[in-house]
């Protein structure tokens, strides 16, 4: 054998060189094998890591309690799935094997081939077989056969259009960015946006008319928002389902126009429009087109209020699900923008500063830790995907902005409970509804089918992380694009845990939001793709992406007509929110002022409309699963010198006035359900 040279060697290796995407390719077929053989061998023991379960139970809640720690665990272990397949892609960038040159760009294509066949599966398979819960789980069908065809037109038409130089011309010409253009599309995006909206926004008279569901679950969100006007403190000395934060900013625009529910669907229906107009913000800065991100926008906005179930008017959507949106989403979606400003102001200015960035993210962490998290290690992630390499200096710098950032908001946090409730915040009360749902068990239901469209939700989050690990390694410019889908990526795969506990059709359809925005980052830089690529026939990556993207658009079908909307708000039925069930029952039994405990879905409101101080915890007897919650409640009632409790029993689970028997006597009952109980 002949001794190589140095100069043949460095032949050789730009020879062998792999481009970041053919790379990222072939780092797919590992990355899946490693992957599969850690979730089914590690995953039931990373379950066993995290902390075990001793809650006491209501009895009438028992039976619904089913722990999932293998399924957890095996989802913790799929969370590594993209930094293995950007550490792969990496390595092989930085080390390509010796076939590179001549073997890499065929089998680059065939891996491609193979996942795009591989999420056709999964979309086919969910519609074969039955849904997540079960065969007594009312059947979901997330995208009709109509709906699929009309995608595959979408999708043919947008690759047409994108290969047109004709048509490419004419949209270049006709959407460039100008002062009118950028006015007319965003009072477009917002009349959009208000129309959207409509079915978000209810009258105390228009409850009667609503969809049951809708009134359900209005009582937790707007009776969360009454108890600090009522005198309650959220992380003090109440424990919130949905949000720590935002009832009180909610109750401080209650405080000066009513506690109507009109007062607050209105509130919470703005903050959802401003948080979703924030993503047409971001998605014009990314497009740097204001009509493109108009066309990105709507059929986006269309999708996060998509229709669950119900009736056509007062249907029970994710945009009428307020625990979704905006209580969930719209500190996120704040985040992302700021998020855009920062990575755009870049350009401008050498090194600003992050710490505003993290001070917004505590707050979105403190207000729900479910997707508050999430965001904020999107946030990080998309800081770290887009940063130069940095030195030692500016990375220190860095880490104390962030950390002063957090700070600052635990911090303001802290005040606010000093000043409401002279006391520091109950932080562990964030984390009170995940561990009864999470850690104990309760409501847990496994995933199945086990292949379905959950997959391809999963799969879009990890295709946006590894594209945007591919625009990271060739140091692209366009640093918006870049960061946005690492956010999107990162902040839907911690989003994902939703589902992944209470794995039900319609709780995927909660996690649509953020992956339609997803979709449509993707869905961009495809036809940016397609418009540069000298390929003959378009990727069927590509394809996969428009293909996505006309399911999005088909959610426009959805939009309400205005004037059946404003007619449905203004209808006139019984006003079971201004007045709860019990209220009279109540008054009857206690004087204004008294320390008394109410367990009703509405009870802060009853407490507020009489004068008293209802010292319950929690949002009624359908928060309350366990003993240790009952005997929360009732300790608080007693350090109050309290005696009285009344309890809603038409909600309460069962097993909880078998609990009260112990301490309490029953004195009076009403026809409705309202019970009476004095302390023995």
């Amino acid at each position: 054998m002949h001794a190589v040279s140095a100069p043949e060697q460095g032949v050789r290796r730009r020879a062998a060189a792999l481009g970041a995407a053919d790379a990222a390719w072939l780092a797919v077929v590992p990355t899946v094998a490693i992957m599969l053989a850690a979730i089914v061998l590690l995953g039931p023991w990373v379950g066993t890591l995290r902390p075990t379960g001793n809650a006491r139970f209501l009895s009438g809640v028992q039976a619904g309690v089913h722990p999932e720690p293998t399924e957890q665990g095996r989802y913790l272990v799929a969370l590594l799935a993209p930094l293995l397949l950007a550490a792969l892609t990496l390595l092989l960038v930085r080390r390509p094997p010796s076939w590179a040159a001549e073997r890499s760009r065929r089998l680059a294509r065939a891996a491609e081939a193979l996942a795009v066949a591989v999420l056709a599966g999964c979309f086919v398979a969910q519609r074969l077989q039955l849904p997540q819960g079960g065969p007594t789980e009312r059947r979901i069908v997330y995208f009709t056969m109509p709906s699929v065809l009309f995608a595959v037109a979408v999708a043919a038409a947008l690759a047409v259009a994108a290969r047109s130089t004709t048509v490419r011309e004419a949209w270049a010409a006709w959407s460039a960015p100008s002062r009118s253009r950028l006015v007319l599309a965003f009072l477009l995006a917002l009349g959009a946006t208000a129309v959207t909206l409509l079915p978000a926004i209810s009258a105390d008279g228009s409850l009667a008319h609503e969809y049951e569901a809708v009134i359900y679950h209005m009582q937790f969100t707007y009776d969360e928002s009454v108890s600090v006007l009522a005198g309650r403190s959220p992380l003090g000395d109440f424990a919130t389902q949905y949000a720590a934060l935002w009832p009180y900013a909610i109750a401080a625009v209650m405080s000066l126009l009513g506690t109507s529910v009109a007062v607050f669907t209105g509130v919470l229906a703005t903050i959802t429009g401003l948080a979703l107009l924030a993503l047409y913000d971001v998605l014009r800065r990314v497009a740097r087109s204001p009509l493109t991100a108009l066309l990105l926008y709507v059929p986006l906005l269309a999708t996060s209020a998509l229709k669950l179930h119900g009736p056509w008017h007062g249907r029970f959507s994710l945009v009428t699900y307020y625990g979704v949106m905006p209580l969930r989403y719209a500190g996120p979606f704040f985040l992302a923008w700021l998020l855009v400003r920062h990575l755009d102001g870049v350009r401008g200015r050498r090194d600003p500063h992050i710490w505003p960035l993290f001070l917004v993210g505590g707050m979105v962490a403190l207000n729900n830790t479910d997707f508050g998290i999430a965001a904020v290690g999107a946030t990080i992630a998309a800081l770290l995907w887009t940063s130069r390499r940095p030195n030692g200096p500016r990375a220190r710098r860095l880490a104390l902005e962030a950390a002063g950032g957090m700070a600052t908001a635990f911090a303001l946090v802290t005040l606010l409970l000093v000043w409401r409730t002279g006391g520091p915040p109950h932080f562990e009360l964030l984390l009170r509804y995940a561990r009864i749902f999470v850690v104990e068990g309760f409501a847990n239901l496994p995933m199945k089918p086990v292949i379905g469209f959950h997959l391809v939700v999963y799969l879009t989050y990890v295709a946006a992380i590894g594209v945007a690990t591919v625009r990271a390694i060739r140091r692209d410019p366009d640093r918006l694009m870049t960061g946005m889908l690492v956010w999107s990526g990162v902040f839907g795969l911690g989003a994902g845990s939703y589902y992944v506990g209470h794995s039900l059709s319609e709780v995927l359809m909660y996690t649509f939001p953020v992956w339609a925005l997803t979709v449509v980052l993707l869905t961009l830089l495809s036809m940016r793709a397609l418009a540069a690529s000298t390929r003959r026939w378009p990727a069927p990556a590509m394809l996969a992406c428009l293909f996505a993207f006309g399911l999005l658009v088909c959610s426009l079908a959805q939009t309400p007509s205005p004037w059946d909307e404003v007619r449905r708000i203004g209808s006139e039925g019984p006003k079971v929110f201004a007045r709860p069930i019990g209220e009279a029952f109540v008054a009857q039994y206690a004087q204004p002022g008294e320390a008394v405990l109410v367990m009703s879905g509405l009870g802060q409101k009853i407490a507020l409309n009489l004068g008293l101080d209802d010292v319950e915890r929690f949002t009624g007897a359908r928060s309350m699963f366990t003993l240790e919650q009952l005997e929360e409640s009732v300790a608080a009632l007693r350090a109050a010198r309290g005696t009285k409790i009344f309890v809603l029993t038409i909600e309460a689970f069962g097993g909880l006035t078998e609990a009260l028997e112990r301490a309490y006597e029953l004195r009076a009952q009403e026809p409705q359900g309202m019970t009476y109980w004095v302390q023995r």
